[in-house]
Formats: structure tokens, sequence, C-alpha cells
């Protein structure tokens, strides 16, 4: 889908949090209790699924999908993208920072 084909509830390239594992353990853990980590909206996949970039640095790999170690430069980090729908997705506070917009995205 591209922008056309989305309802409007969460525009493409809208800054939203979203619910997202830091680690294994949380990924193991009950999903209800996953953080809100900052996200942009890649596209709205169907009536109520979006594809949502996560833009959290410690989160992000290299191109071959190892650990960014600290430093590296923006531009050849890639951020975890996953499925979401409505209720795990909320609109970001205006006041919340972001990944400088470096959005390749190794899906998860």
């Amino acid at each position: 889908m591209h922008d056309e084909d989305n309802d409007g509830k969460f525009p493409d390239e809208s800054q939203v949090e979203v619910r997202y594992p830091r680690s294994k353990q949380e990924e193991q853990g009950d999903r209800e209790r996953w953080p809100w980590l900052p996200g942009t909206i890649v596209e709205q996949c169907g009536p109520d699924e979006w594809y949502v970039c996560i833009e959290v640095r410690e989160l992000a790999v290299l191109r071959d999908g190892r650990r960014a170690p600290r430093g590296t430069a923006s531009r050849n980090l890639y951020y975890p993208c996953c499925y979401r729908g409505s209720s795990e997705i909320r609109p970001r506070p205006a006041s919340n920072g972001s990944a400088s917009g470096t959005r390749r995205g190794a899906s998860r």
C-alpha cells in the first residue's frame, strides 16, 4: 500500500510510539508489558495493520545484522521494522526525539 491507500489513522511517515521488545527476554515475556518505543509509520498494510520502523539506536544493526558498535555513523545503521495493529501503536508526543531519518529497516 502507498499513502493513497492509507485510511489516515496513522498516515505514512507519521511519528508514533509502538510496543516493541528491547531484548530477547522482553520478547518472550507478556506482549502487553513491552515498552512503547519511538517509530515511524512506513506504510499501512491492511485494514488494521501498519509496517513501522523502530527508531531506537540501541536496537540498530549493521548491514550484516550484527549489533552496531557505539559511534557507528547513522548512515550505516539499519533499524528494526515490524507489523503492528492499532492497539500497539499510538501517536508520539511532540517533545519526544527520534533517530535522524535513516529508516532502512532490518525486518524482525
